[in-house]
């Protein structure tokens, strides 16, 4: 009888541990799994959502929150830190959808067709350069209104004007009026004087002698090289000439 007992007792033990065994190798995995990494849990959000993920933070909770852009919107993700299963998804508002796609989304470049068409009213176009700096990038564009030429800094982003600054012309040299007198009149200039009134630009007067000993005084412009008026001195002559 007793042994009999022993044989129950043992027996029963044996089958405890058994299932004792069993039930270690069953729940052993689930009580050692290690956490997803940050990178394992995006991409399993990719595999299951196509779209582009924003931002990805892990709770204390053994919870992954991803937020994510896909073509309906932007929406919350609540995922498994250790199974990468989706816990719940939930869309944003649309208000902090936009203020996300602000904040987060890269901004395009505007191709120089585009700031053109934004400077139009500006003035016409001269020159547009894109210059990138080591910190900064913007457009450069030269622009003529009114006979006055103005340099526009634009924001490569938004054709924004962030700075204007009219473009102070040189004036042309003594030698360079001479020439264009010259060239005008085909004679030899002789005799030039530079005038710079309060009311008007700076000009040049050049006196030129012609071949056929006629003398020609041309006034050219100092900042545009335009010859604004020819003076004949036999004209003067004449004018002056009177009865006696």
């Amino acid at each position: 009888m007793k042994i009999r007992k022993v044989l129950i007792t043992a027996g029963s033990t044996l089958v405890f541990g058994l299932l004792s065994f069993v039930g270690f190798q069953w729940w052993a995995p689930s009580l050692s799994a290690e956490s997803l990494t940050k990178e394992e849990v995006n991409q399993t959000a990719k595999d299951k959502f196509p779209g582009t993920i924003m931002k990805t933070t892990k709770s204390e909770g053994e919870e992954y929150q991803i937020e994510m852009q896909l073509e309906t919107g932007v929406y919350q993700i609540r995922m498994d830190a250790k199974s990468g299963e989706v816990r719940s998804i939930k869309k944003e508002t649309i208000g902090h959808t936009a203020e996300a796609a602000t904040e987060k989304a890269p901004q395009k470049l505007l191709t120089q067709n585009e700031i053109k068409t934004r400077i139009s009213s500006q003035g016409d176009l001269e020159q547009i350069d894109f210059v990138q700096e080591k910190d900064n990038s913007f457009y450069k564009a030269v622009v003529n209104k009114n006979n006055e030429k103005i340099t526009l800094i634009l924001d490569p982003y938004t054709g924004a004007i962030i700075d204007s600054t009219l473009v102070a012309d040189s004036i042309i040299t003594e030698s360079e009026a001479i020439a264009i007198a010259e060239k005008h009149v085909k004679g030899t200039g002789d005799d030039t004087e530079f005038y710079q009134p309060l009311d008007q630009t700076p000009y040049y007067l050049v006196e030129v002698e012609l071949e056929d000993d006629r003398d020609a005084v041309v006034q050219v412009d100092g900042y545009t090289k335009e010859v604004k008026t020819i003076t004949w001195e036999d004209d003067e002559e004449n004018d002056n000439d009177g009865p006696e």
